[in-house]
């Protein structure tokens, strides 16, 4: 005897037909006739060889038996419960979204649109640099992330290109002598430590290479984790540090004259991914929404 030739819908009968006491209304709450129950259950009794209960007044009697049945059956049916109960929470399960701290704002005003078309979704997001989140993407730690473009380990990470190019900008107190200069090389920033993220974030790398290229090996690198941008400005607008930041970000600072655009010879331009796990198999209308408000998002026109 194999337990792969027992059909389960019989044990399922047999628990309905036992707890109600009754063949009808077991048959009505399965959405069965009941000649159809009286078969699942004579199947049952021919596959287990033993008597399981006697019918007496329309009366389900167990025999011990079916009373030893029965108690398996309780097991399994709790044991369903307890998965369908699983299921649901999966679908209450928050979409987790990693997103780089340049471009936050953005993600913020997409998923505002988002949250307009789908009222009650869960998106939880999780701020960190780009090598960061493609790696828990990679390890299924989070669903999605929007990253600083990179080389994916394909087998791992599918990509959809959201903006081949967004301008970053270094920005600077009006107040402090570099920021009058007409024209602002790398090699002329040696003396201001520029805030860009950790090392070995994209960013970071980013900006080293471009110290390399201007020859200047130990880079003013500032290292920062945890501050938000909003607090990081003040820095950057007391003449402390430099900010490397989305121009999008600096608009406001901007035309208020509270930080002044430095003049670089070559704009800084990095291309923006959408990223999700390889093994996901289809993409939720959720996160297809998500990713057209961003790619509308990144489309914006800058006001500077």
């Amino acid at each position: 005897m194999s337990v792969f030739n027992l059909d389960a819908r019989q044990l399922m009968v047999f628990y309905y037909v036992v707890t109600q006491e009754s063949i009808s209304i077991a048959a009505e709450q399965l959405g069965l006739t009941q000649p159809t129950v009286s078969y699942h259950l004579k199947t049952l009794e021919q596959y287990a060889g033993v008597k399981l209960f006697n019918i007496k007044k329309q009366r389900v009697i167990l025999t011990r038996a079916g009373q030893d049945l029965y108690n398996y059956t309780k097991e399994i049916w709790a044991q369903l419960n307890n998965v369908d109960k699983f299921f649901n929470s999966l679908k209450a399960r928050p979409i987790a979204i990693g997103v780089t701290p340049l471009f936050h704002s953005q993600v913020t005003a997409a998923l505002s649109k988002v949250w307009k078309v789908h009222p009650g979704v869960n998106i939880e997001i999780l701020i960190e640099n780009s090598t960061q989140i493609v790696q828990k993407v990679s390890d299924m730690e989070i669903d999605i992330g929007i990253v600083l473009s990179t080389d994916y380990d394909k087998s791992k990470v599918k990509h959809i290109r959201i903006s081949d190019g967004e301008r970053l900008v270094l920005v600077a107190s009006p107040k402090i002598s570099l920021a009058k200069k007409e024209k602002v090389e790398w090699a002329d920033l040696v003396s201001y430590p520029i805030i860009c993220g950790q090392p070995g974030s994209l960013l970071h790398t980013l900006v080293a290479d471009k110290y390399l290229q201007a020859g200047i090996l130990t880079p003013p690198l500032i290292i920062v984790n945890s501050l938000s941008t909003d607090v990081l400005k003040v820095f950057v607008k007391e003449g402390n540090t430099l900010g490397l930041w989305h121009i999008k970000d600096v608009e406001a600072e901007v035309a208020a004259g509270e930080l002044k655009i430095l003049p670089l010879s070559e704009d800084i331009l990095v291309p923006i991914d959408f990223i999700i796990n390889q093994k996901t198999d289809s993409i939720s209308p959720v996160i297809q929404d998500i990713t057209k408000y961003l790619k509308r998002e990144f489309r914006k026109p800058s006001g500077l």
